[in-house]
């Protein structure tokens, strides 16, 4: 397994601990008609069909950043910096702000409680602490929902051997 997949992996990983928490996917989902692509964001609590989803994926304006560190014999950390994405339909009359706002500092905390995340491919160096970036109200199709985005760096160390 990539370092990258290795490290959504256990990230959505820690974000599928949260009680309730909806429907997660580890990457960025994309469908031409609204109806799918709200299906896949779709999860029953409490015995209610509702818009509760997020997305693990890279932050896009910079995903990965690497550094050599030569004082430690031939060592590369790189921080992958890791965009969770939620949403969650908006009910006023079902205060679902409060519900969404503790629901996302229980991703938040998940993700947070780690020294670090078990990766295989490389040594974990340091995970978080999480941080959130955008809390926002949106239209997704005919749904308007509470969305956030959370930030967390994961750096990573792997051995690599000079010629």
């Amino acid at each position: 397994m990539s370092v990258y997949s290795d490290v959504i992996s256990a990230v959505k990983a820690r974000v599928d601990t949260v009680t309730n928490v909806g429907a997660t996917n580890a990457y960025q989902r994309y469908n031409a008609n609204w109806s799918d692509y709200l299906d896949q964001f779709k999860a029953t609590i409490g015995g209610v069909v509702q818009i509760r989803g997020w997305i693990i994926t890279m932050d896009g304006g910079q995903p990965v950043v690497g550094m050599v560190e030569r004082s430690r014999y031939g060592a590369i950390r790189r921080t992958y910096n890791v965009l969770v994405i939620g949403i969650m339909g908006l009910s006023d009359s079902a205060n679902t702000e409060t519900t969404f706002l503790n629901l996302m500092e229980a991703v938040m905390d998940a993700m947070d409680g780690r020294t670090d995340l078990g990766l295989t491919a490389v040594e974990d160096y340091g995970v978080g602490p999480a941080s959130l970036k955008v809390y926002d109200i949106r239209q997704f199709g005919s749904v308007l929902c509470h969305y956030c985005e959370i930030a967390l760096a994961v750096e990573t160390e792997k051995a690599v051997s000079y010629a």
